[in-house]
């Protein structure tokens, strides 16, 4: 089958697809999470998965804990059984650098398991370092100071990034915030702890944090790193836009394609499906393809 000669399946296969899902993403009671060790493993299994939204197509962390599709969150978050545990999780693995934490899926927070990390720091962190980024004009400049300050300092509280920066002042908040969602997306520094009293986030970059990761990656190719991550978002998930992966993974489109034509040739995956009152082409697991 080319990639134009669209499959047309019932709608009965979305439902079979959305039961692996519940079963590979422990959206049942049965496989729920319910320690900090059993959430490793599913980190592990899944290979990344977002922290506490629900929806991007990707597992969750929160929707592995409750169990279910998409729970909705109490009015009063603190009575929250999922986003109590999440966040006690997000911080306890992370520490130990059992896994990788960040806002990475979707420009959302996340986790990436140890054996995925090189494939994402391949693709998705820049050679020649931020100053590279910076004079490509890649980088904002807020950015830039606050990783000046990390290679200078080392590990930095918030506070003292805002005041090395220069951006401590009330109304430069937001630009800061901005920079630092910008340093996680691009894999160049990472939140390493919090601090209760006062409490405040302790920050450090990834050249630091995560050097032999960023060792395995430069050795890793693009093409490479791509199928592993693709290859491991449709064992898991089942099925996507290719668009959508390339999307809410941070994966070049052409290199989704690449991976997803691999798949294809190797049988594990059927592209250009079509489902009934499904809007747009799929690619899924060849087994659902009758």
């Amino acid at each position: 089958m080319t990639r134009h000669q669209s499959r047309h399946l019932p709608h009965e296969v979305l439902e079979a697809l959305e039961r692996y899902r519940d079963h590979h993403f422990r959206r049942v009671p049965a496989r729920r999470i319910g320690s900090a060790k059993s959430a490793l493993k599913f980190i592990e299994e899944t290979g990344f998965c977002s922290a506490f939204v629900a929806g991007l197509g990707v597992p969750c962390l929160r929707e592995a804990i409750v169990g279910e599709r998409e729970p909705v969150a109490s009015e009063h978050i603190q009575h929250d059984y999922g986003i109590v545990m999440t966040w006690r999780i997000k911080d306890e693995l992370p520490k130990k650098r059992q896994v990788y934490y960040g806002k990475v899926i979707a420009g959302r927070p996340g986790f990436i398991a140890r054996d995925m990390l090189s494939a994402f720091l391949r693709l998705r962190a820049a050679p020649g370092g931020h100053l590279k980024l910076y004079r490509n004009g890649m980088l904002s400049q807020c950015a830039k100071l606050v990783m000046d300050a990390l290679a200078k300092r080392g590990a930095a509280e918030t506070r003292a990034l805002k005041l090395a920066s220069g951006y401590a002042q009330a109304r430069s908040r937001a630009a800061f915030d901005r920079a630092m969602k910008e340093l996680q997306e691009k894999f160049l520094a990472l939140k390493v702890d919090e601090l209760a009293d006062p409490f405040t986030y302790v920050w450090d970059s990834m050249e630091h944090r995560w050097p032999d990761a960023l060792a395995e990656a430069r050795a890793l190719g693009a093409r490479e790193a791509a199928y592993r991550i693709v290859r491991r978002y449709f064992e898991v998930a089942a099925f996507a836009s290719e668009r959508s992966i390339a999307r809410v993974l941070g994966v070049a489109p052409g290199l989704v394609e690449y991976a997803a034509r691999r798949l294809e040739r190797d049988g594990i995956i059927t592209r250009g499906v079509r489902i009934e009152d499904y809007a747009g082409e799929l690619a899924m697991l060849r087994e659902f393809v009758r």
